[in-house]
Order: structure tokens, then C-alpha cells, then sequence
């Protein structure tokens, strides 16, 4: 079998540096082995990081010692082909299990689903696992929150297999209520899924699966650390960690303030890790003050991590001569519309903006109530606000006017069917035209879905918060959003929810003489209402704009461009783009600082560009985190903007 390793952690802190310098390294070190690196982040990085085309499908690395191969998972490719295979039988079973036919099922599960990324992964692996072709598979995954529901998936599925196997089993049912000798029909499919389900859970707990986690020094990430690990010890308890990563780190700081106060901060994590993960394999990522690019630089990257190499990885920006953006000072800017979502990369700043953004309308307009809501899966607004923050608003500051909350989609989800379970818990039978229904196997059925917690019900029921607070909250909404991939995936939720309840209502149609097809359908109309009126909040500038956020640097900058892209595809209005933590000083004796000051003007010269007409504001790196009142109010109190392009 291929020995697994899971590339994790928070936003931000390297992981696709640290998985594409594992790969280079492991293909040299083994050159006759077959290596894979596969990503599993909707918002692909690795052809960025790599410095090639980003081409769909498994590709081969050219001029690149060993044999190594790379992948960014197309979701939607993926997810198709698996249900070319198995979409006849899971169409026959809902036929035979459920009082739909197939032509009324067949357009819902043509749709786009939530989750897709996950499962495309899932699926990917195991075919991966199946063919046996790889050694060593390398999986760049996404930010730490959805990188759990990759996890979990098959507990998931199982679960799924299991409702499937109740909604196939009418025949045998019918058969020993009437005495009848009809045998269950065979589904060859659901027994190559419990295989597959069986040999994914074998391979993630086996010994030649491991976990690798990535943090950085800054304590935020310190701390996600601890919540990430203590969360998949939870929910995949057979999965083993393997090493930490502790990247970004400046080990000889010389003379200069800035790069002394980040060794300080990484000889605290280093005992910070020790403390925590006495036992775990420790592995350093030194920091050289510029982007780690290209096959060249990224194996000598990895020879640094992973077998102690002392080769240099300082490179200089490639670019125009000219290496300085001229800022003028403004005001913090004030939102003015009802509902604001931050927006950018993981690891960017988002939370910070987000609570800046805030803090900033709470205490500049003296009046709104303001609410600031996490959809990511792996939130920090507790970092920020210096307390618990959990699934209901509290207030925070001190400021009874300003509240905050961590959304659980996962828990809302299993209220909801608690909730509809104990609706359906009496009704034992109905009348149709007459006829007297029996409605024990639909209970039975029903009751085996509700055991599924469904891929992506994370963004499907943080649709259903977000109307919630926006219909019953007074004042201003601040979204702070999972990260790029998953965030676009929120944002489409709300069409595609609009064409379930479409598709759903046209199948109820033609049942509507059942009554518990009209309650369902009456609530689906209500929920169709609920979901044009948000759609229309977010589509409308004058009720809804975007903030994205950035760092200058060249692939959050190549992100940041597909970002505003799909942005701009979905019709949704982008206010102004932050620039965060940019190095506005710098002692010139510092070799190290000077050369990341560089690649910053660099990237902040092209951002005049491919920006041009968008408002740009620069946000200064602060030495130390921002969290509590006080250290908002100096985030907030200075600002830079770059002149517009004319």
C-alpha cells in the first residue's frame, strides 16, 4: 500500500510551501519510486507554488529528479464520473424505496452539491489506493475545518450506505408482510461502496498513514493547532500525527528589531510545541524573507525541513527596477451597507479585518448594533475577541451593542432533524384519494437519512443563519468567511438551494394529494421566498458589499485574481481590497527584511494593474497580534491608500 501523508493546518501557514518541498524531496531521495501530489483545496495553489500551468488532470514534473507526479482535484470531474458509475442505482433504489420515480430524482441529483470538494477527494484517493500505481501520495489539503469533513467522509458514508440499504430493502418487506417469497434485489454497487468505505478507513488508520501538521509562531496559529489536532483525534481517531512543520521562523535575527522579535516568538512556539507534543517529531521552516517559488527553490526547502539542509533560499523578485509604491494616509474606511462578507485566501487576515471592520462601524457611527458572524469551519473570532465565542451571538467588548458568534452547521443540522423526526414520530399512516397509507418504512427510511450529516451541510445551513440574522437582528452584519474555495461555495449556496426547492416542488407536484407531501412543499415555498430575498440583499450594492484581503505577495496576488473574477460572475459587488501586513519600514541593514520589503513593491506595482479601477488600501504589519479593544482601536486608527490607476 502507498504510504498517505495529510499536509494540515491552519490558513496561511504554508501548507502547500511544506507539501510541494515534501514531494521534490521524497521523488529525489527515492528517485525510483512513484510520488503523487494531490490537492484537495478547492482553491488550488500547487501549479502557482510550482510555477507551471495549472492543467486539469494528473501531470508529470519535468526536469525534476525521480518520478513525480501532480494533481489539484477537479471537484466537478470528479464527482461526475462517480456518478456515471453508480447514478442508475442510486436512482433505482430511491425508485423502489421511496414514493419518487426516477425521472422526478434524476434532475436533483444532476445538480451541484455541496460538499463536492471533499468527496471528489475521497473518491480520488481511493481510486489512488486502488490502482497502486504511487509509492508515496502526498495530499495538499484545504485549510484545517474542511479538511475534517475529508476525514469524517467515511463515517459519512457509511452512514449513507446504510439509508440506502433500508431504502432498497421494500421488496423483502412487502414480501414478509404478505407472505410473499420476493428476494431483496441485489445492488452490486452498494457492495463495491461498502469495499471502498472499508479500504479508505483501512488506509487512513493504517501505519503507513500520517498526519503531518504545518503551524507558524504567531500564537493564533499556535492555538488553532491545538483545537485542529484535538478535533481530528475526535472525529478520525485512527489517524496517527506524524511530524510538525514549525514554518516561518527566523532562527539568526543579527541586529534587527523586527527579526529578533520573530526569533523570540519562535523559541516560544518551539516550547510551546514541546509542552504540547513531547512525543511528535519536530521539524524547523526557515523563513529567508521571500516567497519559496519554483521547483529549484522549493527542493532546497525541503532538504532544509526535512534532512537539516544549510543551502541558502534567498531569491530576489523578478520585475521592474523600480521597487516603491507611493501610499497617502486616509481614514478607516466605514461600511454602509446591512450585510459585509471579508473575503481572501486562508491565512491573510480575514478575522482581523472582519473584527476592524466592525469595531470600527460600531465605534465611528456611535448608533448600530453590530453582529460579526464566522462561517469557517475553523473560526478564531475567539483569538480576536479575547473569549469563548460559541454557536449564539454574545456580546464582546464589553459593548452590549456588539456581538459575536462561531456558527456550528454541523449541530444546527442534527437539531433540525431531531426536530422533524419527533414531527413524524406519531404519524403512522396517512389517507391519499381515499386510500389508507402505511408510512412505517418511509419512517424507517427517513430515520436512516437523518443518521447522514451530508457533505457541505456547512454552507447549506449557514445560508439558513445568515437569513436568520439578517430577518430578525437589528443593525449591521459582518460574515467572516471560510477561505477562498469554500467561501465561493457559500456565496453560489443560495441558487442552488433556490434550484433544489424548484426541482423539489416540481417532483411534490405530482404527489400533491398526499399530506405530507403538501406540508413539505408548503415549506419549501416559504423557504424559495426566503432565499430570493437574500439573493437579491447580496446582489444589491446598496445592501450588501465584499471586502477582500491579501497579502503582497505573488500567489495570494494570482488567488486574489480568480477571487474577484468569480466575484464579479456571481454579481456580487466588491468594496475595496485590503493589502495586509505590509512592511512600510524596514532597518536597510537587514538582509533578510529588505528582500521581503522588495517582493512586497513588487507585487504592490502589478496590483496598480490588475486593480486598477478597484480601491486599494494598504494595512501596515503590526509586531504583535490584534486582539481585545485596544489593540483594534490602533489597527483601525491608520490607514495607507494606493492612488487609483487614471
Amino acid at each position: 500500500m502507498a504510504k498517505l501523508t495529510f499536509v494540515v493546518g491552519k490558513g496561511g501557514v504554508g501548507k502547500t510551501t511544506v507539501s510541494c518541498a515534501l514531494a521534490l524531496h521524497v521523488a529525489a531521495q527515492k528517485p525510483r519510486h512513484s510520488t503523487l501530489l494531490m490537492s484537495t483545496d478547492p482553491a488550488h495553489s500547487i501549479a502557482d507554488m510550482l510555477e507551471v500551468p495549472g492543467r486539469p488532470g494528473p501531470r508529470r514534473l519535468r526536469g525534476v529528479p525521480g518520478k513525480l507526479t501532480f494533481w489539484q482535484i477537479d471537484s466537478q470531474a470528479e464527482f461526475k464520473k462517480f456518478l456515471a458509475a453508480n447514478r442508475d442505482g442510486i436512482l433505482n433504489i430511491v425508485e423502489n424505496g421511496t414514493f419518487f420515480n426516477r425521472d422526478e430524482i434524476a434532475p436533483l441529483l444532476d445538480t451541484t452539491l455541496p460538499g463536492m470538494a471533499e468527496v471528489a477527494g475521497l473518491l480520488a484517493i481511493q481510486s489512488l489506493l486502488e490502482e497502486g500505481k504511487h509509492d508515496h501520495i502526498i495530499v495538499d489539503t484545504a485549510p484545517f475545518g474542511h479538511t475534517l469533513r475529508l476525514f469524517e467522509l467515511p463515517e459519512h458514508f457509511q452512514r449513507f450506505l446504510d439509508f440506502l440499504e433500508v431504502a432498497s430493502s421494500r421488496d423483502a418487506l412487502l414480501a414478509r408482510r404478505f407472505g410473499g417469497r420476493v428476494a431483496a434485489p441485489a445492488h452490486a454497487f452498494l457492495e463495491r461502496w461498502q469495499a471502498t468505505v472499508r479500504q479508505v478507513k483501512e488506509a487512513f488508520s493504517s501505519k503507513n498513514a500520517e498526519v503531518l501538521l504545518v503551524t507558524s509562531p504567531e500564537t493564533f496559529s499556535l492555538n488553532e493547532s491545538v483545537r485542529c489536532l484535538k478535533s481530528l483525534k475526535e472525529s478520525a481517531p485512527g489517524m496517527r500525527l506524524g511530524s510538525i512543520v514549525l514554518n516561518r521562523i527566523v532562527l539568526e535575527p543579527g541586529a534587527c528589531t523586527r527579526c529578533r522579535e520573530r526569533s523570540r516568538m519562535a523559541r516560544k512556539a518551539v516550547q510551546f510545541l514541546q509542552r504540547h507534543y513531547p512525543k511528535v517529531r519536530r521539524l524547523l521552516g526557515p523563513d529567508p524573507g521571500n516567497p519559496i517559488l519554483g521547483p529549484a527553490l522549493l527542493r532546497k526547502f525541503g532538504d532544509a525541513v526535512f534532512a537539516a539542509g544549510q543551502r541558502s533560499l534567498a531569491a530576489e523578485p523578478r520585475g521592474p527596477a523600480k521597487r516603491t509604491v507611493t501610499f497617502s494616509a486616509v481614514d478607516w474606511p466605514v461600511a454602509e451597507t446591512r450585510l459585509s462578507f471579508t473575503l481572501g485566501k486562508g491565512g491573510v487576515g480575514k478575522t482581523t479585518a472582519t473584527a476592524a471592520l466592525a469595531f470600527h462601524a460600531r465605534t465611528a457611527q456611535h448608533g448600530p448594533h453590530v453582529s460579526v458572524c464566522s462561517t469557517d469551519p475553523a473560526p478564531s473570532l475567539d483569538d480576536i475577541f479575547a473569549k469563548p465565542i460559541g454557536n449564539r451571538l454574545v456580546e464582546v467588548l464589553d459593548d452590549s451593542g456588539f456581538r459575536a458568534m462561531e456558527m456550528d452547521s454541523v449541530s444546527e443540522f442534527r437539531i433540525w432533524a431531531a426536530r422533524i423526526q419527533e414531527k413524524l414520530k406519531d404519524a403512522t399512516s396517512m389517507e391519499s384519494g381515499g386510500l389508507h397509507v402505511d408510512l412505517t418504512f418511509e419512517k424507517q427510511v427517513f430515520a436512516a437519512l437523518m443518521q447522514v450529516v451530508p457533505p457541505g451541510v456547512d454552507e447549506v445551513f449557514a445560508i439558513f443563519r445568515l437569513l436568520d440574522l439578517l430577518e430578525t437582528k437589528p443593525g449591521m452584519v459582518f460574515i467572516d468567511m471560510a477561505p477562498t474555495g469554500h467561501a465561493l461555495e457559500l456565496l453560489r449556496m443560495p441558487e442552488r438551494i433556490l434550484l433544489w426547492s424548484r426541482l423539489l416542488l416540481k417532483s411534490l407536484a405530482a404527489h400533491r394529494t398526499l399530506a405530507l407531501a403538501q406540508d413539505v412543499a408548503v415549506e419549501l415555498a416559504g423557504l424559495g421566498q426566503r432565499i430570493r430575498k437574500l439573493l437579491a440583499t447580496m446582489r444589491d450594492p446598496r445592501q450588501s458589499r465584499a471586502w477582500a484581503v491579501m497579502l503582497p505577495e505573488p500567489v495570494p496576488d494570482r488567488q486574489t485574481q480568480r477571487l474577484l473574477a468569480a466575484m464579479h460572475e456571481l454579481g456580487i459587488a466588491v468594496d475595496s481590497l485590503f493589502i495586509n501586513r505590509v512592511l512600510v519600514k524596514v532597518e536597510k541593514s537587514c538582509k533578510r527584511c529588505s528582500r521581503a520589503q522588495r517582493w512586497q513593491m513588487t507585487t504592490l506595482l502589478g496590483l496598480r494593474r490588475k486593480y486598477g479601477k478597484q480601491r486599494m488600501y494598504v494595512v501596515r504589519e503590526f509586531p504583535h497580534e490584534i486582539a481585545g479593544p485596544e489593540a483594534l482601536k490602533k489597527f483601525t486608527g491608520e490607514l495607507w491608500q494606493i492612488p487609483n490607476r487614471k
